[in-house]
């Protein structure tokens, strides 16, 4: 068997050392250290220290990783070109760590302060993705800086291949400057119910680089792209006040006590506006006639909801109860009906 040098056994398990102790301490120190600070951010109403300590998370332990081979590399017996490429790489490994650390807490910030700021541009994945990646074009630039590559060539390639990659890419970047315009001009957000000039309708669930999604009523995606939502006449229902206004039909007989029926359906609408969910408690219903039709005459019963989804839930128990009132108080509901005089 070959002779196994212990001195230089010893020279490689010491480096060696340092980058399984620097794992191991890392991953101590994040299940210990970083979970009880985890715990108290979650007891304090600032969302700030919940932020901050989901940005670390992870990435602890790689820290003590990379602190661990460069001690490692220090005491490694190896020639200088080897040690100062080693050397570049951990540098490199170091900005990036910082990048990501930086990248999840600008996003969590933007995320957080346009959820809250009244009057500031929506959160969406647009502005959560165009800000990670800035982030990460900057740390890539900055890290090849700190290794001696001169970064100005580069930038000089990617201005003279802009146009040409603007022409390829011309849909995506349509689709991009189309979605940063329907938010900036804050026509259309996350959370607005709005109706397409092609039909479709349902709530605007997010507008990211490339298309808008909108969630139907029945829980069915829509997909359409920013270019195309902004090329198209929208109906927003969201934009100044969520509440709408519900107008009910209804049809009565020629011979009905008119006073009796508005008695007894503004209260039948009074009720609903209390106590269902959905109904705008402080709106006084009304009632407007708009017909005196061939078999009844024709009124409109007008409700306030809350927003578009709480029409269906509030006409319904509407119908329900007036029927109801109706058959108790002697009101007719007149079925479609013609008489004929037959002249002699």
């Amino acid at each position: 068997m070959p002779n196994i040098d212990t001195e230089q056994l010893i020279e490689y398990a010491l480096p060696l050392s340092w980058v399984l102790g620097g794992w191991i301490v890392g991953w101590i120190l994040e299940r210990v250290i970083v979970g009880r600070l985890r715990s108290m951010a979650r007891r304090t109403s600032w969302k700030g220290d919940d932020l901050l300590v989901d940005g670390v998370r992870g990435l602890v332990r790689f820290a003590f990783l990379i602190l661990g081979i460069h001690m490692a590399i220090l005491q490694m017996p190896i020639g200088g070109g080897v040690s100062s490429i080693l050397g570049k790489g951990v540098v490199i490994a170091s900005i990036l760590l910082g990048t990501v650390l930086v990248s999840r807490i600008a996003t969590g910030a933007v995320a957080m302060y346009t959820s809250r700021v009244e009057g500031v541009l929506p959160s969406t994945s647009i502005f959560l993705t165009l800000t990670r990646v800035a982030i990460f074009v900057l740390g890539v630039l900055i890290s090849l800086q700190s290794i001696g590559i001169s970064i100005a060539p580069l930038l000089t390639a990617l201005g003279v291949g802009g146009l040409a990659t603007a022409l390829a890419l011309q849909p995506t970047l349509s689709n991009l400057f189309s979605g940063i315009q329907i938010l900036a001009s804050r026509a259309i957000k996350p959370g607005d119910f709005v109706r397409l000039d092609s039909g479709e309708e349902g709530y605007v669930q997010d507008i990211s680089w490339r298309i808008a999604v909108i969630r139907t009523v029945a829980n069915n995606l829509i997909l359409v792209p920013n270019a195309k939502l902004a090329d198209a006449v929208v109906t927003n229902y969201h934009a100044t006040d969520s509440q709408l206004a519900l107008v009910i039909p209804v049809g009565i007989a020629y011979d009905t006590d008119l006073e009796k029926m508005e008695r007894v359906t503004l209260e039948v609408a009074r009720e609903i506006q209390t106590q269902v969910a959905g109904g705008v408690e402080d709106f006084e219903p009304l009632i407007r006639y708009s017909e005196l039709a061939d078999s009844s005459v024709n009124l409109k019963v007008i409700l306030r909801v809350r927003e578009w989804g709480d029409q269906s839930p509030v006409r319904s128990e509407f119908l329900r109860r007036i029927l109801l009132a109706y058959a108790r108080e002697g009101i007719e509901i007149p079925f479609p009906q013609r008489v004929i005089h037959n002249a002699r």
